[in-house]
C-alpha cells in the first residue's frame, strides 16, 4: 500500500469548470480532484490546442469554477499532460495565485469532504 505523499490532501470531485487562456479562449472541463496546492482537471480536444503565449513557456490558465459557498477563481500553471483517449485530455494545474476569501472556501469544502 502506497502512502499519500502530497504536502495536501486531495479530494476527488466532479465539478463543472471553465480554462481561460492568456488569448480569453476559454474551455469547458470537469473538475477531477482538488486540494489548495493544485487540480487534475479533464476536458475534449479542445484542450489540446492550448499552448503558451511564447514556445517553451510554461502554460498559464485561468481556472473558473463553484463551490458550494462561492465561485473560486485562480490563476494556475500546467505542470503535466496526460492525454486518456482519443477525446479526452487530463491537465495536472499547480495553484499560482488565489484570493485569500477563495482559499479559505477551498480549505474549508476540502475539510468537508475528508471527514
Amino acid at each position: 500500500m502506497n502512502p499519500e505523499r502530497r504536502i495536501y490532501p486531495r479530494v476527488n470531485v466532479a465539478i463543472p469548470a471553465e480554462l481561460i487562456t492568456h488569448s480569453s479562449d476559454s474551455v469547458e472541463v470537469m473538475l477531477i480532484n482538488l486540494s489548495v496546492g493544485g487540480m487534475l482537471v479533464e476536458g475534449g480536444e479542445d484542450m489540446v490546442a492550448m499552448k503558451p503565449p511564447v514556445e517553451g513557456a510554461p502554460l498559464e490558465l485561468y481556472l473558473h469554477f463553484g463551490l458550494e459557498a462561492q465561485a473560486v477563481h485562480c490563476h494556475c500553471r500546467v505542470v503535466y499532460s496526460r492525454r486518456q483517449s482519443q477525446q479526452c485530455v487530463q491537465f495536472g494545474l499547480s495553484l499560482l495565485s488565489i484570493d485569500h476569501q477563495a482559499l479559505e472556501c477551498l480549505q474549508t469544502y476540502i475539510n468537508a469532504q475528508l471527514k
